[in-house]
């Protein structure tokens, strides 16, 4: 897999699927896949997300996709940094494309809108040995969809702007932001601070759950390594995903 292609270029629809990260995924391992090749879906039977949650989607109304990443000879600490990359591209996108107002991420790689999750990421790596060999970036952003299950933590641009779009007009701009933001990746510019002036409730006192006690702290943001730095009864504390939950209001 050469890192030589536009991230884009080479694009695959497909009507239903189980999900796009193990399509892609089945490209790697059958020597297929190439740099920035696009898998999109108008539903998935089974698209993932974050704790083996599944990402729920009504069919052809949202974008449902992955993108390939050849990641081969990048330090294997950059992993939080890529995850970065593509929660700045989403958000980047729906403040700068399509100029919605309060967009930030919920850590480590839920996009909000105006309070409630409109978007989903989830990268798989393959690492052989020591080195990081592909990156899979999955990506759910509910589009045109109006209803959902839990109405208080979910949204989608329809709800917001009460315009419905062509699914590909979303997707393209993305593939290009992110294709500027890899880039920048790529010639190791500083991407967390950019990351913490969009996270969530930064600066503020927060509630989260550890070990299924509720703590309060103040949020300073995360390290290169995406832990989560919060000061906890006057004592500075760091903490890996999945170690504690926040909690929303």
């Amino acid at each position: 897999m050469l890192r030589n292609s536009v991230i884009g270029d080479v694009f695959i629809e497909l009507s239903e699927i189980d999900s796009t990260n193990n399509y892609a995924m089945q490209l790697i391992n059958e020597g297929m896949a190439e740099h920035g090749m696009c898998i999109r879906a108008d539903f998935q039977t089974h698209g993932k997300g974050q704790l083996g949650n599944t990402w729920q989607a009504e069919e052809s109304k949202n974008l449902l996709f992955s993108i390939i990443l050849d990641t081969q000879g990048f330090s294997l600490q950059k992993q939080f940094e890529l995850n970065a990359v593509a929660c700045i591209s989403m958000a980047e996108l729906l403040m700068t494309s399509f100029t919605m107002k309060d967009i930030c991420i919920k850590w480590p790689n839920d996009i909000y809108a105006e309070g409630k999750k409109i978007a989903g990421i989830l990268i798989e790596n393959n690492i052989r040995g020591t080195a990081w060999s592909n990156a899979v970036i999955g990506i759910g952003l509910n589009v045109n969809q109006q209803t959902f299950i839990d109405v208080n933590r979910a949204t989608s641009m329809y709800l917001l702007t009460g315009k419905t779009y062509k699914l590909n007009m979303v997707l393209k701009p993305f593939l290009k932001i992110l294709n500027q933001q890899f880039k920048k990746f790529q010639q190791n510019v500083e991407i967390i601070e950019l990351y913490n002036s969009m996270l969530m409730n930064v600066g503020k006192t927060v509630m989260f759950k550890r070990n299924h006690e509720m703590y309060s702290g103040l949020l300073h943001g995360v390290d290169k390594q995406g832990n989560l730095e919060m000061s906890v009864q006057g004592k500075m504390k760091s903490f890996k995903h999945r170690e504690v939950e926040l909690m929303l209001d």
